[in-house]
């Protein structure tokens, strides 16, 4: 797991503009603590931050091919490397003992079509010195990130949107990103990022670059359902492939652990590791008061995951700790969260990953997550709700409310951003005429827009200590599967993941294994910190954020001492994550 900077020039002058590389690879430093790499010729300059997960004594990035012709950045893990290197020994003469040579010597060997054989999360680009081209790829759900700038004749390219800010003379906000942002944050920063001139390089795709330009394409195939499995036939496979994942995703040099909640996916990792022989660290996020907290008023969290998770932990003879975080550090936290996440903090269970990554970091470089879970296996409540998959708007109304937008910015902005995903899944071939149509419309948008923001938090506040998240869920092979289930297998008896759940049978207990779907904690009584905080904001600095939203509505609703219901607190939240954001990164805001 690493960091990519680069820049690339047509004009023969690259070279001068080592140093404005040196300053991107700097401000990704936290993702390669191990080792640095630099190389150039005339017309490239690529830059790489190493967190050395196999081979710490070799492996150095930028890593160069024999002849000297192919120079690779790459961050992520190809899972079946081994398998690889065995295929390419005849063509190859391997000198490390990393997937990173794996992925140069299948690029040198089969060019673009080694892309459908990688097993894992990638972000890389290889620079052809022969023909001066760069060809860059992303793996097909975006768990490893790629983010660029054509400006003046450059190509400029990070793992991080605040990577390529030193390349930058004046960041200016995206504004539509950022409307995004406010009225549905859980869809936002994925489909462009947050400042203006810049682009990600979709999930599932890749890119061309000469100079001719700049050309992108879908290498990543869709699968579709598969009607003719039975139901015990999936569940079988299902699991086997899971726990073939696991085993994957525990392939390290150095100790995995394991974001441990107590619910079904992180808990089916636990026992399929547990099975494989290995006792990962589990690490629990714990709330003073959680235990406490009314869930019957909650939106997405059900239930406090301690007990879960301690009951599930001693069933299966894994060693776990809980993380309990000062909630008098708030404020350093907010700004802190701001400062990691380039994409903005969407919501407050992005500080429950800050403190378990920073918990985590401290002895371990790896942890593997539930993350993609819920997206790929239909594992959420509102799939089974006519009323909410009938239109995007209604989720934005169930989630997000009133996003307190300044006035004339957007009318009816839920209805707005519910017609734009309601085009986009439309585009995919979708279609809202019947339920079962809505159904998979709607878990198309859960997958290729709400994962992608999850995979980018995971990702960018994992590696902002130095933790590579790992993503058994993920898995190709697992992956392939979970596409051909149909909905009503997925969902059958009106319960969320039935497949996941009968392939878990066994596995955990059964208490876990039943437990409905609960969100990552967030601490239940931030609330007034939020609201002093807001406050604090729009007394010195609302110029800031009054852009955007409406101040004084704001202003009215911190002085009400009423209690915050869920939604506001959320609107404070993200008030404050856009006031740091802005000021953090030296953004000019509306």
């Amino acid at each position: 797991m690493c960091g990519l900077a680069g820049l690339i020039r047509h004009d023969g002058h690259a070279p001068a503009q080592v140093e404005r590389v040196l300053a991107m690879r700097e401000r990704q430093r936290h993702r390669g603590p191990d080792d640095q790499g630099l190389w150039h010729d005339h017309y490239a300059v690529l830059a790489h931050n190493r967190l050395a997960m196999l081979d710490a004594e070799h492996g150095a990035q930028p890593m160069c091919s024999a002849d000297h012709r192919y120079v690779l950045v790459y961050n992520g893990e190809i899972y079946n490397y081994a398998e690889l290197r065995r295929d390419l020994a005849a063509y190859w003469p391997f000198r490390t003992n990393t997937d990173t040579e794996v992925v140069l010597a299948a690029y040198a060997v089969w060019g673009e079509a080694c892309l459908r054989r990688f097993n894992g999360m990638f972000a890389f680009l290889v620079w052809d010195t022969h023909r001066q081209q760069a060809f860059a790829a992303r793996d097909r759900l975006g768990v490893k990130p790629f983010v660029y700038l054509q400006q003046g004749g450059e190509f400029l390219f990070a793992s991080e949107a605040k990577g390529l800010l030193p390349a930058m003379q004046a960041p200016r906000a995206n504004i539509e990103a950022l409307l995004e942002y406010l009225v549905a944050p859980f869809f936002s920063g994925v489909a462009q990022p947050m400042f203006d001139g810049m682009a990600y390089l979709p999930p599932g795709h890749l890119l061309r670059l000469d100079r001719h330009g700049l050309r992108l394409s879908r290498w990543s195939p869709e699968i579709t359902e598969n009607l003719a499995a039975t139901a015990d036939d999936i569940a079988r496979a299902l699991r086997d492939r899971l726990a073939a994942a696991v085993r994957r995703s525990l392939i390290a040099d150095v100790p995995v652990g394991l974001f441990f909640s107590g619910g079904l996916d992180s808990t089916l990792i636990g026992g399929l590791a547990r099975a494989a022989g290995a006792t990962p660290p589990c690490l629990t996020i714990r709330f003073e008061g959680h235990d406490r907290y009314d869930y019957a008023r909650s939106l997405i969290v059900a239930s406090d995951d301690q007990p879960f998770a301690e009951h599930a932990a001693s069933k299966l003879g894994l060693p776990r700790e809980d993380v309990t975080p000062s909630r008098s550090a708030l404020a350093h936290d907010l700004s802190r969260l701001a400062a990691q996440n380039d994409a903005l903090p969407a919501w407050e269970q992005e500080l429950a990953q800050h403190h378990l990554a920073r918990a985590a970091s401290t002895r371990l470089k790896a942890v593997m997550v539930g993350d993609a879970a819920d997206e790929t296996h239909y594992g959420y409540h509102f799939l089974l709700d006519p009323h909410a998959i009938s239109d995007p708007t209604h989720i934005l109304q169930r989630l997000t409310a009133d996003p307190y937008l300044r006035h004339g910015l957007l009318e009816q902005p839920l209805q707005h951003y519910g017609n734009v995903y309601r085009k986009l899944a439309i585009a995919a071939g979708h279609d809202w005429d019947t339920p079962a149509g809505r159904l998979r419309a709607t878990q198309w948008l859960v997958r290729h827009r709400w994962l992608q923001r999850l995979l980018h938090n995971g990702d960018i506040h994992c590696m902002a200590h130095g933790l590579e998240a790992r993503v058994p869920f993920s898995d190709t092979e697992v992956l392939d599967l979970a596409a051909t289930i149909p909905p009503e297998l997925a969902l059958r008896d009106g319960v969320e993941k039935a497949m996941l759940r009968e392939a878990s049978r066994g596995a955990l207990p059964e208490a876990v294994r039943l437990r409905r779907k609960s969100a990552l904690p967030k601490d239940q009584g931030n609330g007034e910190l939020l609201r002093q905080h807001v406050r604090e904001i729009l007394a010195t600095d609302a110029g800031r954020i009054a852009g955007l939203l409406d101040v004084p509505r704001l202003q009215r609703r911190c002085a009400d001492p009423s209690p915050l219901n869920e939604h506001e607190r959320a609107v404070m939240f993200r008030t404050c994550a856009l006031a740091h954001w802005s000021r953090i990164h030296g953004v000019s805001m509306p």
